[in-house]
């Protein structure tokens, strides 16, 4: 027996991920621009650094990571989050979708700055710089939400999205214990955990059941309210016919009319239910 198997490249440009990725790109032609011709680097006013959080410069937390170092850095970043973040941002709504990828964007900007504080190799004038943080966050959720996907690793080789997550989020943790070495590189792995680490505290606060209740609460209350209006319709329903059964339609009595009315306009059977 064949299996109709479909692949996809890429995902939906919605409309957050779209303003993201337009704010990222032109805050990079900034970063680019301004430095040629005033001579002025913004990175190290909104990049986030142990001398700049020191100073006062608290928006560091979160600015960071709208800034990147090199056209690569922001395609692979940006081209991560057009992958996953859009049926993300379809799955939850765009609201919840934005308040968690800022607040993963900002906890990963806190554990930077914890190993800029604690690593004692870490230049304190350092500046990290980058959008990984939230990607990592949106990898977590991603993997949480939908962990029996099947993405290709490296455009190669199938991989469900549990055990994606997995191997990305151990290499970011070795990667962090190496960082407190002076063989550390200049790639912010305890930046990439914190966006994990974020986002399974945002998880684990609000205590969402995954997949059908993450981030929609909302949703699961209206859908409630609705089974019981078409349960208690129904139960009107029953009554009603049974008594028109036995008296006659003449027997009921105006409240019963306009209550049957009621009934009739908030019961949707079920499709599958006959009637005999």
């Amino acid at each position: 027996m064949k299996q109709n198997v479909s692949f996809r490249f890429g995902g939906p440009l919605t409309k957050a991920l779209k303003i993201i990725i337009i704010a990222d790109i032109a805050i990079y032609l900034i970063q680019i621009l301004l430095p040629f011709f005033s001579g002025f680097n913004i990175d190290y006013i909104f990049g986030i650094s142990k001398t700049g959080i020191e100073s006062g410069f608290y928006w560091q937390f979160f600015t960071y990571s709208f800034l990147h170092g090199s056209p690569l850095h922001l395609l692979l970043n940006m081209f991560a989050l057009w992958i996953f973040a859009g049926e993300l941002e379809n799955f939850w709504g765009t609201k919840r979708f934005v308040t968690y990828y800022l607040l993963t964007a900002t906890g990963a900007g806190f554990f930077i700055h914890l190993m800029n504080f604690f690593s004692p190799y870490m230049d304190p004038n350092t500046v990290t710089i980058g959008a990984s943080g939230a990607v990592f966050g949106i990898l977590l959720a991603f993997g949480m939400i939908w962990p029996n996907r099947e993405v290709l690793l490296y455009f190669i080789i199938p991989i469900k999205m549990k055990y994606f997550v997995l191997i990305f989020g151990l290499i970011e943790f070795f990667g962090t214990i190496q960082s407190f070495s002076i063989t550390a590189g200049n790639i912010s792995h305890i930046g990439h955990l914190g966006g994990i680490i974020t986002g399974i505290a945002i998880i684990a606060a609000y205590r969402f059941r995954l997949p059908k209740d993450f981030f929609n609460k909302r949703k699961s209350k209206q859908k409630l309210k609705i089974i019981t209006s078409q349960n208690k319709a129904k139960d009107t329903i029953d009554r009603l016919l049974d008594k028109i059964a036995r008296e006659g339609m003449s027997s009921l009595t105006s409240d019963e009319r306009k209550e049957l009315e009621w009934a009739r306009k908030n019961y949707y059977p079920d499709p599958n239910e006959k009637f005999h």
